[in-house]
């Protein structure tokens, strides 16, 4: 999860009126119930709801993109597979995490052999290919030790880029998402061998005619830890907007913000169009998760990236319409309420459409969700 250093608090009032134009524009489920079903749901049932999915594609003029994270088997995120099932990306792209960088700067490939859900396997592969047009497997690293032994390395560089390239050519999937973290972190030094890596990655998977898209931070404003502008001239096709964390953010001794506030949510966007114009180039990314955390906030004490099948478990979580409603933060669309001195927040269908909306009348034309897997919410539609 994120943490920015850019404290932006979300005016209300304005949120209010996106959100009641969300509510509008389609039928809404208010009780925090995934779009597509319980988690583990048959897979062939799942699909029954293919013509909803693309008329939503078709109807907001977007295309959809959404990933996927490896887990044990049995695990909630192991349901997303059958979540993608109903073909809500399969206009869009679907991104599984399928590698991981370790401390000595070595990219590994994650594999279904040893038990594991949404890692790599041929019969994985063509899953991903029958329900989406794109396919991006993820690169992560998460801490600036990982970042800085894969980018600072010339010989990890090469390495990375020459297995990377190889393995979308050869499993003929549409190119490569970096996802690497810690920006906050990284020294001047890092940033510039971490722009050299995607300028030698971007100009191999160019070379065979495939694509890089990269991850990249929030931001409302110019920071020196990272400039979109600058890592979009590398060579990025697409760069990935992660709008969400905003609870990061949050002042001392307040209660946390929401995950993704409407209003923060324009100010990033239009910040991001400033320095990537060309909408095809630019994907906004939304949150269908839940955190907790103490009220008020400890920022080192929230816990992030909970699943919907979990969420639902935690203290005084309801279905009650009334419950929901009352409990609707209208500066983020998201479900919020406290229990025993601990915040909870959640984001429904009703908050992914009431981002959607911010989103689609700023003109953006790609939009990503973190993450399938647990019966996280969708869109409705």
């Amino acid at each position: 999860m994120l943490r920015r250093r850019l404290i932006i608090l979300a005016t209300a009032a304005a949120c209010s009126a996106a959100l009641a134009g969300a509510m509008t524009a389609g039928a809404m489920t208010t009780d925090g119930a995934p779009h597509h079903g319980p988690a583990g749901k048959d897979r062939r049932s799942a699909a029954a709801h293919h013509p909803a999915a693309t008329a939503r594609h078709a109807a907001t003029g977007v295309q959809f993109q959404t990933w996927l994270y490896p887990g044990g088997s049995g695990d909630s995120t192991c349901t997303a597979p059958a979540e993608y099932a109903d073909n809500r990306v399969k206009n869009g792209a679907l991104k599984p995490e399928y590698w991981s960088v370790n401390g000595k700067g070595k990219v590994t490939l994650e594999s279904a052999a040893d038990g594991s859900c949404n890692t790599y396997s041929a019969a994985n592969v063509a899953d991903l290919k029958a329900h989406s047009a794109f396919q991006y497997p993820t690169v992560s690293a998460m801490t600036t030790a990982d970042v800085h032994a894969l980018v600072s390395s010339s010989t990890n560089r090469g390495n990375a880029v020459s297995q990377l390239t190889s393995f979308v050519v050869d499993k003929q999937l549409s190119g490569v998402d970096v996802d690497m973290e810690d920006y906050w972190s990284w020294s001047a030094a890092d940033l510039r061998n971490y722009k050299t890596f995607l300028t030698q990655l971007a100009t191999a998977l160019h070379a065979q005619g495939k694509k890089l898209v990269v991850d990249a931070p929030a931001m409302t404003e110019d920071a020196d830890f990272y400039d979109y502008a600058d890592v979009s001239a590398t060579g990025v096709d697409e760069l990935d907007i992660m709008a969400y964390d905003e609870e990061f953010d949050t002042a001392s001794g307040d209660r946390c913000l929401p995950i993704t506030p409407l209003d923060w949510l324009r100010q990033v966007t239009r910040y991001a169009q400033s320095k990537v114009p060309d909408p095809s180039r630019l994907v906004i990314a939304l949150p269908s998760y839940g955190i907790s955390a103490p009220d008020p906030c400890d920022l080192d004490a929230v816990t992030g990236n909970i699943q919907y099948s979990d969420m639902k478990h935690s203290p005084g979580f309801s279905t009650d319409p009334a419950t929901v409603a009352a409990r609707r933060d209208p500066s983020s669309g998201e479900i919020r309420w406290v229990s025993g001195g601990k915040l909870y927040d959640y984001v429904d269908s009703t908050a992914l459409d009431a981002k959607l909306a911010v989103l689609t009348s700023l003109g953006v034309t790609k939009v990503s969700v973190w993450s399938l897997g647990g019966g996280n919410p969708w869109f409705t539609g």
